[in-house]
């Protein structure tokens, strides 16, 4: 899909690549509409979300930032995966003195446990999938709201988008 958008539109991109994942994972994978998108403030960094999929066990998101930013991955029980799909990321780890940098079909690993600085300049979107104990991560995702932005609306999408993934997918078994 990123080859048939050489000129980056992330848009295309997602839009291309949302009912192929439908299609491969019919009933597990939300239809991408541009309603449902939310702010995410985690570890200094802020960006907008699409939840694909979420459970106990993983989610599935598009993430990225129209105008850039960067933070803190945080530290988590949990794998993630974050497929670049345009724009780039750049990483790095204490002590790097040059960054790791991540481009349109790279994918960024961070291990279970790992913690890295990241940023993402504007027009940067990605595929993230973590697979491990959800839950944990969810403070990570919440705790910006009460200690800087106060962003009740955003938080209560987010809780909501996510409890109605959570709870449908145990209600189908799938944890």
């Amino acid at each position: 899909m990123i080859a048939n958008h050489p000129d980056g539109n992330a848009t295309a991109i997602m839009m291309e690549l949302a009912p192929k994942l439908q299609a491969e994972y019919p009933g597990i994978i939300n239809e991408l509409n541009f309603n449902d998108w939310v702010f995410n403030n985690a570890g200094g960094a802020m960006g907008t979300m699409f939840i694909l999929h979420a459970s106990i066990s993983e989610y599935l998101i598009f993430f990225g930032s129209a105008v850039g930013t960067e933070g803190h991955t945080g530290l988590h029980f949990a794998d993630d995966y974050f497929t670049i799909l345009a724009g780039k990321q750049l990483a790095a780890s204490e002590g790097s003195l040059t960054p790791e940098v991540y481009l349109p079909g790279d994918v960024h690993h961070l291990q279970k446990g790992t913690y890295k600085q990241y940023a993402m300049p504007s027009g940067s979107f990605a595929l993230e999938l973590a697979q491990g104990w959800i839950p944990a991560m969810l403070p990570f995702g919440f705790l910006d709201t009460f200690t800087s932005t106060m962003d009740f609306i955003s938080l209560y999408r987010t809780v909501y988008f996510t409890g109605k993934d959570m709870i449908r997918n145990l209600i189908r078994g799938k944890f």
